[in-house]
């Protein structure tokens, strides 16, 4: 019995999360049935069947992780003819007996603001105060035995389209230009991401003050807790997690495979855009006349 840990890549976009759940569309259901399919798992305890985190409906990934054990050499490409196309294991690594995904390193997560009224170095400043070790209890929906966590790093970024878009994908429709939040940690607390990125647009259009950010963090024991509404999961990425010891080998196939599936679905949503922006225009002629 060896035991692989296997690097995801998914969108989000029809999925109702990752975790299993009855009657429903998940990432673990689809990848559990495939696996069981090809005879690389039966049993999920035998097999000891562990994921790295549970990401919401709506959240996509190129880095989640799984883990298992099999009889089986675990071949990539196997799996991957097997699995729909908007699943895709993209890595491998042999790992050892007692390996937790849950246990990483570091975890990447980014998320995309589509909007143009935001200060840039208000973002900045916010990241700021995110990074360190803080009490998250607001940024979390659920109660847990610890709500401290470790913000390692925060950086933001906003591409041009040339480094974007132009450069990869010359015959698509010029996109909007998002600006990219890259936040870096060993871990984080349920919609905590998503409850942050509500304050960084919060003081990056003027509706919140640097000191209220202070406040929200670090709150005093027994102090009622803070209604921070998240942001959408659509536009939030878990790009990576790390472990120590543990090297992933990228599997080129795999990733070329992954990359014309996106491509594909990237032309599709070009032509709906066009197809909206062409009634828009048309409907404003009408409104002309």
């Amino acid at each position: 019995m060896k035991r692989t840990a296997l690097k995801i890549g998914y969108i989000g976009t029809n999925f109702h999360g990752f975790q299993r759940q009855p009657d429903l569309r998940t990432v673990e259901e689809e990848l559990i049935y495939h696996l069981r399919k090809l005879d690389y798992i039966d049993d999920l305890k035998k097999s000891r069947f562990r994921i790295a985190g549970r990401t919401d409906a709506g959240v996509h990934s190129l880095g989640n992780v799984i883990s298992f054990q099999s009889e089986k050499e675990v071949r990539v490409n196997e799996i991957n003819n097997s699995l729909p196309d908007d699943i895709q294991i993209l890595a491998k690594a042999p790992v050892r007996f007692g390996f937790k995904p849950r246990y990483a390193e570091m975890r990447q997560y980014r998320y995309l603001l589509f909007r143009d009224d935001l200060d840039i170095d208000k973002l900045n400043e916010v990241a700021d105060v995110f990074k360190g070790t803080h009490n998250f209890t607001n940024f979390t929906k659920r109660f847990q035995k610890t709500t401290t966590r470790t913000i390692a790093d925060i950086k933001i970024n906003q591409p041009t389209l040339e480094d974007y878009h132009k450069r990869d994908f010359p015959n698509l429709h010029e996109p909007l230009t998002p600006i990219f939040v890259d936040i870096y940690g060993e871990s984080f607390l349920w919609n905590m991401v998503r409850k942050m990125m509500r304050v960084f647009v919060d003081v990056a259009t003027g509706k919140m003050e640097i000191e209220e950010v202070n406040k929200l963090l670090n709150p005093p024991e027994g102090a009622p807790r803070a209604n921070i509404k998240v942001l959408e999961p659509d536009y939030l990425i878990l790009m990576n997690i790390e472990y120590d010891g543990v090297k992933f080998q990228y599997d080129q196939y795999a990733c070329e495979r992954f990359t014309r599936d996106l491509t594909d679905s990237l032309c599709d949503l070009q032509k709906k855009y066009a197809i909206r922006e062409s009634m828009i225009k048309s409907l404003k002629d009408l409104k002309g006349n």
